[in-house]
C-alpha cells in the first residue's frame, strides 16, 4: 500500500479514509487499493455508507462503494458529492 492517507489530510478526506480504515480492520488505505480485495463485503458497504453520512452529512449510496470499489475513485466521489452539498447549503 503506497500513497496512503495522513491524518493531517483535509477532514473530508480524512473521514473517508478512516470509515474504510474501520470498516476494513486496516491500518492505512491507499489511493490503489480495492474494497473487495481487503476483504470487504456488503455489510461493510452498510458501515462505511452510514459513517459517512453521519460525520459529513452527505448523501452516499451503496451502489456507489460496488462501482467505485479502488479507494481512490470512491474518494473522489465522494469528494464531488460534499462539495456539491456544501454549494447548494445543504
Amino acid at each position: 500500500m503506497s500513497d496512503s492517507v495522513e491524518p493531517g489530510a483535509d477532514a473530508v478526506t480524512w473521514h473517508i479514509t478512516e470509515s474504510w480504515r474501520r470498516a476494513l480492520g486496516v491500518p492505512e488505505i491507499a489511493d490503489d487499493d480495492d474494497f473487495f480485495e481487503l476483504g470487504g463485503n456488503s455489510l461493510l458497504v452498510t458501515r462505511i455508507v452510514s459513517y459517512l453520512r453521519r460525520e459529513l452529512q452527505v448523501e452516499v449510496e451503496m451502489l456507489q462503494v460496488f462501482d467505485t470499489s479502488c479507494f481512490g475513485e470512491f474518494r473522489s466521489v465522494v469528494e464531488e458529492s460534499v462539495a456539491r452539498s456544501k454549494e447548494s447549503g445543504r
